[in-house]
This record gives structure tokens, sequence and C-alpha cells, in this order.
């Protein structure tokens, strides 16, 4: 036979509270009830103890909440979104939320055909990372009044909530980086240039060089579309190393990892001939015959602070604030590549 499951009313009888205490920890709002520390802390303990599951459906009827949350990434197969996905799942369920994860493949289409999917499971609010030509879409969710945040993309003309790394600061400070050991031919690998936080980094290369009193050379800079990656970077590669190149800068992983065997089938030794740092680490990079130099976004932190904004939109939906917009700094991880 099986076991009955416990109830929020269980709980509160057998810890001698009200249910609607019981209801207020689980909710979060200890804080705001002043609830005490002690009583929200033994509720929690109990709650663990007995592994009590709420019914979240139950709930759904009577709050209009799903309490899931709907998460639409560019590629989870990318180290970088998966990584993204793993924090905001963690993220979210201390809140008490589930997560739906999506792809999109840089494909508008495709991005819309599961925003629609998302919505139509009544998701509480949306974390994305929206492909190009996506305000449109974007500038619809806001009139719809559908709680969302943006991660790792830039929309310059909307006025919405989003956490981003300083893209600028960080593609400049990895040139000076390459610059400083003494390349001189410092190359781009860029994909999607069109979105505005990839720009950036093309001007954060392009003004690093400036500031070093040294010439752009547009034989140097290739600038990629999402849908070729592979077969596009290896052609990126030989023609940079034609023109002499003795580093180059990648500005995503997929490029990275791509890019090294690409440098390794020509025959080029790392760092030797050729200098490197790629945006966004991953462990390939921590292993690779030449551990390679990357640029960290501090991924947890990213995901911290979009939750965290995303939850304050669900639970305050009536209150009309200004959008934050969050600005993060990367790191260096320094390898063998470029010390």
């Amino acid at each position: 036979m099986q076991k009955k499951k416990k109830t929020s009313k269980d709980i509160a009888r057998e810890l001698g509270i009200s249910r609607s205490v019981v209801s207020f920890v689980l909710n979060g709002k200890s804080k705001e009830m002043r609830i005490s520390d002690e009583l929200t802390q033994k509720v929690l303990a109990y709650v663990e103890e007995s592994n009590y599951q709420p019914n979240y459906m139950a709930q759904s009827l009577k709050t209009g909440r799903t309490h899931t949350i709907g998460l639409i990434v560019a590629d989870i197969a990318n180290p970088f979104f998966a990584k993204m996905a793993r924090e905001v799942e963690q993220e979210v369920s201390k809140k008490g939320y589930s997560v739906i994860f999506c792809s999109s493949d840089e494909n508008k289409k495709h991005f819309n055909f599961q925003l629609e999917n998302l919505k139509n499971r009544q998701v509480d609010g949306l974390l994305l990372t929206p492909p190009i030509s996506s305000t449109k879409i974007l500038t619809s969710l806001i009139s719809q009044k559908i709680p969302f945040v943006i991660i790792d993309r830039v929309f310059e003309n909307l006025s919405a909530n989003s956490v981003n790394i300083n893209n600028h600061k960080a593609a400049f400070d990895a040139t000076k980086r390459l610059i400083n050991n003494n390349r001189v031919k410092v190359a781009l690998i860029n994909v999607n240039n069109e979105l505005f936080t990839m720009n950036q980094r093309t001007k954060g290369y392009v003004d690093a060089l400036t500031d070093c009193g040294m010439k752009v050379n547009p034989e140097l800079i290739k600038q990629l579309k999402f849908s070729n990656v592979a077969e596009d970077v290896n052609k990126a590669i030989a023609d940079v190393i034609k023109n002499n190149a003795d580093a180059i800068l990648f500005t995503t992983n997929k490029l990275g990892v791509t890019g090294m065997q690409a440098i390794s089938n020509l025959k080029k030794r790392i760092p030797e001939d050729i200098a490197v740092i790629s945006f966004d680490d991953t462990d390939a990079y921590a292993v690779a015959k030449t551990p390679i130099t990357a640029i960290r976004q501090p991924l947890e932190l990213m995901s911290k602070e979009a939750v965290r904004i995303l939850i304050k939109l669900i639970e305050n939906a009536e209150e009309n604030v200004a959008p934050e917009q969050v600005v993060l700094d990367t790191n260096f991880i320094i390898r063998e590549s470029c010390p």
C-alpha cells in the first residue's frame, strides 16, 4: 500500500503551528511575515526530514502560479550554456521552482516556437538568451506583462531586465594580454557579430589594438555565422595564418575548441607559433595538449542575479519598477597558451 503523502496541514499539526505559517515559510515569505529564523529553520528541517513534496497543481489553481520557470538558451550542447542551465536549475530549486530547458539554435522562428510552448505551459517567468532580431518578440512579452530576464544578450533599444558581462572590457583586456606577450599580429575569430554582445567583443579587440598604436588589419578579423561554425573556423584559421597571425582571440569556447584542432592540423604550435586566448572557460581547455588561457564569465553569479530579478518580478507582478541591467566583470584563467 502506497504511503500517504504529508500535507502542509500535517506539518502544521505535528509542529503545533498554524498552517499559514507553514505556507509562508515554504513560499519564502518568512521575513515578510516576521516569522523568526528559529521557527523558519524548524519548519525547513522538518520538511527535509519528511521528504515533503508540495502539491503544485493544487497551489497553481489557488494562486495562479505553476512554480515553473522557462529557460531558452542558444545551444544547450554548448558547455557555456549547459553550465548556465545547471546553475539556474540549482538556484531556482532553492526558491521552490522547477525549470524547463529549451534551445533556440540562434534561430528566431525556433526561439518563438519554444517561447509559445513555454507560455502554453503557463510558466511563471522566463530566462532568455534571445537570437538576433528578437526585439519585436521581446517587446510583445513586455506588453503581455510576462516576467522575463535576458541573460548574455543586450538589445540596445529595449528597456528590459538583463544580466551580462562587460564584453568590451573582456575583449580589450584579452587583446592587450596577447600584445603584452610580444605578439604583433593578433587575429580575432568571432561569430554572430550582429549581436550587440559579440559586436562589443569586436570593438574591444579593435580598441585595444588602437590603444597600443597598432594598425587594424581586416584580414585578421573573421566574422563567422552560427550555422557553419566548424567549417568556417577551419577556413578562418588557415586565412589568418596565411596572413602571419601570431596570436588569436576566440570569442566563444565553441570557436576555440574547433580552432585548437585547426591550428594543430596546420602543424602550428601553441604558444610557440600562435598564442591563444578564448572566451568562456571549459574543461577541454584545462586538459588540452597546451592548456588554453580563458576568459571566465561568472556564471554562478550571473545565474543568481538573473533568478533573483525574475523571482522579484514574479512575486511583485503588480509593481512598476525600472528594469535592472546588471553588468559583471570577468577574470582570466591563466594557462600556457598565453601566460
